[in-house]
């Protein structure tokens, strides 16, 4: 990925320019795609970016559901260990309802060129990952087999 050019923004922004974009290709999977009631946190992204990674985990997170489940997005204020120092971030998160991820796949998650799709190029996670670490960032995740996965975009907050 190219150098961010960052700007500050309203977390919740790149969240519901995204939900516009995928909503009406998501209902008619029956797939709900909805923003959790937003925190009031600023952060400092290149927005086309951090749009590029919500998508790729949303879509994701719709092929793990494949019909009938929700997506929700939601941004959390923390403090947490970045960078090797503690500090206030903000986490813009993808949950979803689907299958969740079997512990063999999850051992390979962000190697490039690994995928489980037919068609899927196995880069996606990989250059999300880079993508957020260019951002000063991290991507974290928390997955329950039948329960769905959280996908975490931390970020230091503005």
């Amino acid at each position: 990925p190219s150098e961010p050019r960052p700007d500050i923004v309203s977390a919740d922004q790149p969240l519901r320019e995204v939900q516009t974009l995928l909503q009406p290709q998501l209902e008619r999977l029956n797939v709900r795609l909805h923003v959790d009631g937003s925190v009031a946190a600023h952060v400092r992204i290149d927005a086309d970016q951090i749009k590029q990674v919500l998508i790729n985990l949303i879509q994701n997170a719709a092929d793990s559901i494949g019909r009938n489940g929700a997506i929700t997005l939601r941004v959390r204020v923390e403090t947490k260990r970045l960078s090797d120092r503690t500090t206030e971030v903000v986490i813009l998160e993808v949950a979803d309802t689907g299958e969740g991820i079997p512990p063999e796949v999850e051992k390979r998650l962000f190697d490039p060129f690994f995928t489980t799709k037919e068609s899927g190029t196995g880069l996606g996670l990989a250059i999300a990952a880079r993508i957020i670490e260019k951002h000063g960032g991290a991507l974290q995740y928390q997955t329950q087999m039948n329960r769905g996965t959280v996908f975490g975009i931390v970020l230091p907050r503005a």
